[in-house]
């Protein structure tokens, strides 16, 4: 009897330590508002609809809101000896549709369907003293400094990698910022310790295949291959980064095209206010992000200078944000520079550490504005995290 006593015991207590040494959390948000649309006088918000004509509509918090809504697992195992396992599962959520899922992004032209865990999906290795590396689906790089540094709505409510649309007869997609579709496919990434501060970066996307052509164009095209490398400083109130990206390939039609960029930000906590500056330039944006623009097409060679400042002023409960942003798209072979920008404000409301309340206005300008699609917005929302 009391050997059977002890083995329960001993057992009891293995039980506890694998318990320790192993966790899983369940999160999400959701974010939904209610936006206020109004097109310039020569767009309609939806195609085919009347020109300059207001539209209300709700909307999923990636838009105008506080961030994407999700659900997601995040968990780690203790391996002893400072070694630990890492996973994340995070799918989008679209709650005023009830749908779930996004694209794939790093095979422009090939989307694979809508994968559920379109967010994240990755497992890894973490080690205090080696540093980290992951593999599977993953922010891109400027994706994850533009929440955390760059930009001061986090890519959320004043979203500085928006492209300005426009229609009729100036169709086009103008970007201001940009970070390779939010999250690279095929992701091997790894992340140094940090040191003094400092954390520096690498990851590569592969395409995984070598070539298709297109059955329209005949074109034949190479692999989508990311690849970037970021430096981080982060030491109490301020933050800087500088990342290099580029992606080539993977566009039927546009031949074998490259995009690179070089972005530098920083961000510094004054207690009073925190104040967020990015700077991003795109050496020759390739026809991954290519669409008609009237005059012309965003070809090879087609360079972007991206900049924006932000502040974000928290008072009790309350924090105003403000922000500004603006692009110049510099085409090749003659046309003529497209200038585009916009500004916004926001309060939000904590009603508790889990719960917003937020309204928001923003406004955009620039060259042909009264083709504008979303010319100017106002929403108002509420996010809850769990």
């Amino acid at each position: 009897m009391n050997k059977s006593l002890l083995a329960i015991a001993v057992l009891g207590a293995f039980t506890s330590i694998a318990s320790a040494q192993s966790s899983v959390t369940l999160y999400g948000r959701i974010d939904q508002n209610v936006t206020l649309q109004d097109p310039g006088s020569r767009a309609a918000v939806v195609s085919g609809g009347k020109l300059g004509k207001s539209a209300t509509k709700l909307q999923e918090g990636n838009v105008n809101g506080l961030g994407g809504s999700r659900l997601g697992f995040k968990g780690a195992e203790d391996l002893g000896d400072g070694l630990k396992v890492i996973f994340q599962l995070e799918a989008q959520l679209f709650p005023d549709e009830g749908r779930a899922g996004n694209s794939s992004t790093l095979s422009a032209g090939t989307t694979t369907g809508n994968p559920f865990f379109s967010r994240f999906a990755f497992v890894g290795l973490s080690h205090k003293g080696y540093g980290e590396i992951r593999l599977g689906r993953q922010e891109s790089l400027t994706r994850e400094n533009n929440v955390k540094i760059n930009d001061i709505s986090g890519e959320s409510l004043f979203n500085i990698v928006e492209s300005v649309e426009a229609a009729g007869s100036r169709t086009q997609s103008r970007p201001f910022f940009q970070n390779f579709g939010s999250r690279v496919d095929n992701g091997i990434r790894y992340t140094t310790p940090s040191f003094g501060g400092i954390q520096v970066s690498a990851m590569v996307g592969l395409g995984e295949r070598l070539s298709d052509t297109n059955t329209t164009t005949g074109v034949t095209r190479k692999a989508s291959n990311y690849r970037g490398l970021a430096v981080v400083y982060m030491a109490g109130p301020l933050a800087l980064d500088a990342i290099y990206e580029d992606l080539s390939g993977g566009v039927a039609g546009n031949g074998n095209d490259y995009n690179n960029l070089i972005t530098v930000g920083g961000s510094y906590d004054f207690g009073v206010a925190k104040v967020a500056a990015a700077y991003q330039n795109t050496n020759n944006l390739g026809g991954q992000y290519a669409v008609s623009a009237g005059a012309g097409t965003f070809t090879k060679g087609t360079d972007v200078d991206a900049w924006n400042i932000g502040v974000a002023v928290p008072l009790n409960a309350f924090t105003f944000k403000a922000q500004y942003t603006g692009s110049k798209i510099d085409r090749p072979a003659g046309a003529s520079s497209l200038d585009q920008h916009k500004y916004g404000v926001s309060l939000q409301y904590a009603l508790s550490k889990r719960t917003t309340l937020y309204v928001s206005g923003t406004e955009r300008g620039g060259d042909d504005k009264a083709f504008f699609v979303r010319q100017s917005e106002f929403a108002f929302g509420m996010a809850h995290t769990f």
